[in-house]
């Protein structure tokens, strides 16, 4: 997380930090699936950050999260697989990876840097994404309802009913 100088201690780029991650055999291996993807394409940076954000904030925050080591499954979301490829699943990985201790709450910054290092991680594997949620399509996209085979448009109710008689 710290790269010693004649300076003093100072942050390693996130850039370098992903390098030294990705030779990790252990971590080395992630890759995002299509599903994922797909999922991290449609909410956008802002919503891949936002949840990356909320999942390790209560997931791996405080001093003694529970289920720690178990907590985090290996698919389902993209910031899930980012966690694993990162060393950012439970406080184990924390402590080993990053050198962040286990049994006190996380800070800010050590929020922040987990979440910058899910995001950029993310964005080497799928490429820079749009900033926002990818937009719905408009209406007159949308595909059209075929009308009933007596071509006289009836209400769902009045659907119901002369099902159930």
């Amino acid at each position: 997380m710290t790269t010693k100088t004649s300076k003093g201690a100072r942050p390693e780029p996130l850039d370098a930090r992903l390098d030294a991650i990705g030779k990790l055999p252990s971590r080395a291996r992630f890759h995002l699936p299509g599903r994922e993807r797909t999922v991290a394409v449609t909410l956008g940076e802002s919503g891949v950050r936002w949840y990356a954000y909320d999942v390790i904030a209560r997931r791996l925050g405080p001093a003694k999260p529970s289920k720690d080591g178990r907590q985090t499954p290996y698919r389902g979301h993209p910031v899930f697989v980012a966690q694993h490829a990162t060393g950012t699943c439970c406080r184990g990985c924390l402590e080993e990876v990053h050198g962040i201790p286990r049994g006190r709450p996380l800070d800010r910054a050590e929020l922040n840097y987990a979440v910058n290092l899910v995001c950029g991680w993310l964005t080497r594997e799928i490429g820079p994404v749009a900033k926002t949620r990818a937009s719905r399509p408009p209406r007159s996209a949308m595909p059209t309802v075929p009308e009933n085979p007596s071509g006289s448009p009836r209400s769902a109710r009045a659907s119901r009913a002369s099902r159930s008689r």
